[in-house]
C-alpha cells in the first residue's frame, strides 16, 4: 500500500493512517495473504503444477493485482495447453 485508501496520505508502515486515523489492518492482511498466495504461485510454477499454479494466480489476483501473477497465470495456462497438445499428439502416433 502506497497511500491511505480513505485520505490519500502516504503509507508510513503504521496500521492507522496518521493523517485521518483510518484502521489499515485488514488491508495490510489482504495484501500479506495475496503475497503469500504470490509465492505459491512461483512454487507451483517451479514444480511444474500448471492447474495449481494458476489457480493460486487467481487466487492472488482476486486479493490484489500483480504483475508477476497475471504473467504466472498466462503463463500456466500456456504450459496447460502445451501439455495437452503434446498428449494429443502423443494419442495420434
Amino acid at each position: 500500500m502506497e497511500r491511505c485508501p480513505v485520505c490519500r496520505a502516504r503509507f508510513k508502515g503504521e496500521a492507522v493512517c496518521y493523517r485521518c486515523g483510518a484502521d489499515l489492518n485488514v488491508l495490510l492482511a489482504i495484501e500479506a495473504e495475496a503475497a503469500a498466495w504470490e509465492r505459491e504461485t512461483i512454487a507451483l510454477l517451479a514444480a511444474g503444477d500448471w492447474i495449481a499454479a494458476r489457480r493460486a494466480a487467481d487466487q492472488t489476483l482476486a486479493l490484489q493485482y500483480s504483475p508477476l501473477a497475471a504473467a504466472a497465470r498466462d503463463f500456466a495456462g500456456q504450459e496447460l495447453v502445451a501439455q495437452e497438445v503434446r498428449r494429443f499428439e502423443q494419442l495420434l502416433h
